[in-house]
């Protein structure tokens, strides 16, 4: 699946979603992580989950101190 996303300064930025590897918070929009590469887009990473129907997921640390295993060797 492709997704268009704006930059900075207003052009559009195609991407296939197939290899987004990470989407983070970067000020205003987000920095989109992708197998080729990195790009700073105007839109906010909780827009663009929306826009490809995902849900914010725990981060492995939260979940393995919940299962009391954090910082064992």
């Amino acid at each position: 699946m492709w997704i268009a996303l704006t930059d900075f300064d207003g052009k559009q930025i195609y991407l296939n979603t197939t290899h987004l590897v990470s989407i983070k918070e970067h000020g205003r929009g987000a920095i989109i992580t992708h197998v080729v590469g990195q790009t700073v887009v105007s839109e906010s990473p909780e827009t663009i989950r929306k826009v490809l129907g995902l849900t914010q997921t725990t981060t492995l640390a939260s979940a393995l101190h919940r299962l009391g295993i954090e910082g064992r060797a």
